[in-house]
């Protein structure tokens, strides 16, 4: 597919489990000029996934360069402060000269940020799931508004997940903050339409990286409340009986951000091999 040097942002490359980073490297091999970006902090600990290595990040972005002849700019954002948001958004325009696309791929799992029961959530991480998980998605898409607009329109893809489709047990805060980002996005859809802005969701299930720098914790936990091995879990929970890769949700990224996509807004799309939702 040729994006045409379509101007995009991708935000999340290099945090777990590599869906962000999986579509850096597609939009690249489809010609688009890109600025990479990423929540940088310690790595050890329980800090969920929301956050990544600085050496990640770099990685990334020295690996999409090599694909696209060009240098990536690898930009450190706090995805959970305005100022921080827009300051982001400007400096991406500033680099590519204007945004057709913003891919909005934040969010946090992990206990301290509210997995497992709900009545079990502390209510300290039941607010930093919301805010890492929902927030961050509704501030990312409306710094981007302003500069969408100037380009004449363009396109708004957000991370969800096939929790926010489906009650899922045990997936804790995400799944109620992605149900929010699954109407958040409907919702804007509507009202940006008029701009010609498009806004689309993928909601995926069972991400199976295979990269050791971006494992999928929260996708083992949930086969391990349930008492059995992750391949199991997988086979009978996925129609098509296996996880799922990055890529495989790049794919359907980069068909939203592509122009073979301009009637298409308001789609909150479950890539999850045919499970129900």
């Amino acid at each position: 597919m040729d994006l045409g040097e379509k101007a995009v942002l991708v935000v999340g490359v290099a945090r777990p489990p590599g869906l962000g980073r999986a579509v850096a490297v597609r939009l690249a091999r489809s010609g688009a000029r890109l600025v990479l970006a990423d929540a940088i902090g310690p790595v050890a600990g329980d800090t969920g996934t929301g956050l990544a290595g600085a050496g990640t990040l770099r990685d990334v972005a020295d690996e999409v360069a090599a694909i696209s002849g060009r240098a990536v700019p690898a930009l450190e954002v706090d995805p959970t402060d305005p100022a921080s948001v827009t300051e982001l958004v400007e400096s991406a325009v500033a680099e590519l000269g204007r945004l057709d696309a913003c891919c909005s791929f934040v969010g946090a799992t992990g206990q301290g940020q509210g997995d497992g029961p709900l009545t079990e959530v502390d209510p300290v991480a039941w607010q930093r799931g919301l805010t890492w998980n929902l927030t961050a998605t509704w501030l990312i898409a409306r710094a981007c508004v302003p500069a969408l607009t100037a380009a004449g329109g363009g396109s708004i893809v957000s991370l969800s997940s096939y929790a926010g489709l489906t009650p899922v047990p045990g997936a804790g805060v995400v799944g109620v903050a992605r149900a929010a980002v699954n109407h958040l996005t409907a919702v804007l859809a509507r009202e940006l339409g008029p701009l010609g802005i498009r806004c689309n969701t993928v909601c995926p299930l069972g991400v199976d990286p295979g990269d050791p720098r971006f494992p999928n914790p929260g996708l083992a936990k949930l086969a391990e409340r349930e008492g059995i091995p992750l391949a199991d879990w997988l086979a009978r929970t996925i129609p098509l009986g296996r996880g799922q890769s990055a890529d495989e949700l790049a794919a359907a990224v980069e068909f939203l951000v592509s122009d073979a996509a301009s009637f298409v807004s308001g789609v909150n799309l479950p890539v999850a091999g045919g499970a129900p939702a």
